[in-house]
């Protein structure tokens, strides 16, 4: 398959996705709820995804059509967010993020382990994969910017607008690479795949906790950054700006991530880097720090997400078994949501009484995931 077409495709989910991270919990307070209700229905869909992700990651991987899978969820998605202008009150608003995010959630994993099978295909591409994954940052920092510019003009209720456009493109795109996929792997898994090995089996849980616990810590800013800038006194375009440049620094990762792993630079390392730098990053956000200092802390984002997306996504892929990469990637996907769900409730409850030092729980959760990971590093032969 045409790497262009797999790159679009990351583009159009990450453009939707840098539409709704900062800017959905606005669209959710310009309908007067409260933190506690925006808390519980932007966690909702994280907890939807402990069931979806690994169920339809199983089913892709069983029936052998991973790029099916991925059109039908965008379907999917398009047609629910068609809802949102007319959602009005928390649980008519709930109800219909529900029903988004049961075919959303497994879209990224999908899409990664789809990608993953393509470059695995041909000997020595799995160092491709940052060149292809980077055009789903640039175009998530695209839309930060986009949005935060003309919602200075625009009111807040454009952004389900926004939501509505990008998903018709995801689910143009998807369809599109499920087309060239489903000519160049027709046919259908006739037997089930072999368990997992006991000893890889365990590795691949600490990983997938570890990995998890990283990316889960990135729950708090996520969904209340954008809020307390707001009452900092920064700008939507400001705000914006702020939410793009932690992305434009993962696009810098992602661009250097060829020759970082041709240098001999492990998954596993980069794995365990994107967890120091997360803990590192919550402890600088905990102390509140002046407008100046947000600029390195979001750089950090880089490697926080960054190099723990990558990292994760591709350790995964070396021990996990050609016919469950995708089951695997589902795991993550799954881990990483149900904990981003409780943070983000649990964020949500305790940010009125601590504010930013809310980040400390965030931090000690990146520890936690380091630990584990270090932990499998350990004890695992180390592996270019």
């Amino acid at each position: 398959m045409p790497a262009w077409r797999l790159s679009f495709l990351y583009a159009a989910l990450f453009f939707e996705l840098g539409i709704n991270l900062p800017f959905f919990p606005v669209w959710l307070r310009s309908h007067a709820l409260s933190d506690a209700a925006i808390g519980i229905i932007v966690a909702a869909p994280f907890y939807l995804r402990l069931v979806a992700n690994p169920l339809v990651a199983a089913l892709a991987d069983r029936r052998g059509r991973l790029g099916e899978a991925v059109a039908v969820c965008a379907v999917v998605v398009a047609l629910a967010s068609t809802l949102l202008p007319v959602a009005d009150g928390f649980t008519s608003i709930l109800l219909v993020v529900v029903a988004i995010a049961f075919a959303q959630g497994p879209l990224i994993a999908l899409t990664d382990a789809l990608t993953l099978a393509n470059l695995a295909s041909v000997s020595g591409r799995l160092h491709r994969y940052g060149g292809i994954r980077l055009w789903g940052s640039i175009a998530f920092a695209l839309a930060n910017i986009g949005a935060g510019v003309l919602l200075v003009w625009l009111p807040d209720s454009a952004i389900a607008l926004f939501l509505i456009g990008a998903a018709v493109v995801v689910a143009a795109a998807a369809i599109a690479v499920a087309h060239v996929s489903r000519q160049a792997a027709p046919t259908v898994r006739a037997t089930a795949p072999a368990p997992i090995e006991r000893a890889a089996l365990v590795r691949i849980l600490m990983v997938v906790a570890g990995a998890a616990l990283i990316q889960a810590s990135h729950g708090l800013v996520y969904t209340f950054s954008t809020l307390h800038w707001q009452e900092k006194g920064l700008s939507s375009a400001a705000i914006g700006t702020l939410w793009a440049l932690g992305v434009v620094a993962e696009v810098g990762f992602f661009a250097l991530l060829h020759r970082l792993l041709s240098a001999g630079i492990g998954a596993g390392t980069l794995l365990a880097v994107g967890g120091a730098a997360a803990a590192l990053r919550w402890l600088g956000m905990a102390a509140d720090p002046a407008n100046v200092v947000l600029v390195p802390l979001q750089a950090l984002h880089a490697l926080s997400f960054g190099a723990t997306h990558a990292g994760s996504v591709l350790l995964l892929a070396q021990l996990a078994p050609s016919d469950k990469r995708a089951q695997v990637q589902g795991w993550l996907a799954a881990a990483w949501a149900g904990l981003m769900a409780a943070f983000i409730s649990l964020s949500g409850t305790v940010m009125p009484l601590w504010g930013q030092g809310t980040y400390l729980v965030m931090a000690a959760a990146a520890g936690v995931g380091l630990a584990l990971v270090i932990a499998v590093l350990a004890a695992t032969p180390r592996r270019r």
